[in-house]
């Protein structure tokens, strides 16, 4: 199955800016420098950090982050241009976040042009440096994103998830996690998520670097999981899910599907919005374009709402 391009309210049509074609001209490989034998941890310690570096790991300037550890687990706060003390009250509306990286790449300081441009709007934004493979393979990312989660949740604020591309699946499967734990989010937010683990359509096994670094993370587990693939879980009783991808991406697919599946009338009827970027690539929501400044808006917006 691909994407229905014609599915008029889904796909996002609009003439790209001159800073989105410019990237596109002269875009290189996501993964920049060649991937080493993923059995060797110490090499692939060095191939992470170097990877992590050309990405980009600043700070933001005008968002900054700091430190924190939340349920035993280190993750990044980004603090906004509010009063420190204000902005981490317990009340404050908070957003756990799931970088991507395809779970063995990444760091929550990669993310910071994601999640300074969510806390911008003035969401608390905690983003997790989950364990990476293959030190820890699966379930080991999930369990720490469940854990900061559930450690907020514990002071009764208002809590959403969200994540990107492999942080994706992780946050949609801690979502359908807390919901049977009686600890739903208020909202979620998905861009450019993997959804399933296992060859469906959508799912970028033609990638042999992609294949890899999932194969990597799920181990010895059984990729149909729903705990790994959330496209396969049940749906009952979810918050709203809002899912941006790029039209044209292979994983849009994925989100298509789950569209569908969420809105059959076993799954209660659990509300997606399904936004697929005409013209846009997988997770350009990191670069410094109008394109991803528009996008992160809608998305806090659509978090903001709930929260």
């Amino acid at each position: 199955m691909s994407a229905d391009r014609d599915a008029a309210p889904f796909v996002r049509r609009r003439e790209l800016s001159p800073e989105a074609i410019a990237y596109k001209s002269r875009r290189r490989p996501s993964v920049p420098i060649g991937m080493p034998d993923l059995a060797d941890h110490a090499a692939v310690a060095n191939w992470r950090t170097a990877t992590n570096a050309l990405w980009g790991e600043d700070d933001d300037p005008v968002v900054p982050h700091h430190r924190e550890v939340i349920g035993g687990i280190p993750c990044l706060v980004a603090s906004s241009a509010m009063e420190a003390r204000s902005f981490l009250a317990a009340e404050a509306p908070t957003v756990v976040y799931a970088h991507g990286g395809g779970y063995v790449l990444g760091s929550a300081a990669v993310a910071i042009p994601i999640t300074a441009r969510l806390a911008a709007s003035g969401l608390r934004v905690v983003s997790v440096d989950y364990r990476q493979p293959p030190e820890h393979p699966f379930p080991a990312a999930l369990d720490d994103v469940l854990a900061v989660y559930f450690a907020l949740a514990a002071d009764d604020s208002p809590m959403a998830l969200a994540g990107d591309s492999s942080g994706g699946a992780l946050a949609l499967s801690a979502a359908i996690i807390a919901v049977a734990e009686g600890v739903p989010p208020a909202a979620v937010a998905l861009f450019s998520p993997l959804l399933d683990h296992v060859s469906v359509p959508g799912n970028p096994t033609a990638d042999d670097e992609g294949r890899r670094l999932i194969d990597c993370y799920t181990g010895d587990a059984d990729p149909a999981d729903p705990r790994l693939s959330p496209l396969r879980a049940e749906l009952d009783g979810l918050p709203p899910v809002l899912v941006q991808a790029g039209a044209d991406e292979p994983l849009a697919a994925q989100a298509f599907e789950f569209r569908r599946r969420a809105a059959a009338p076993r799954a209660t009827g659990t509300e997606v919005t399904l936004d697929l970027w005409d013209g846009m690539w997988h997770t350009w929501h990191y670069h410094a374009l109008p394109e991803a400044d528009e996008a992160l808006a809608a998305a806090a917006g659509f978090l903001a709402a709930f929260l």
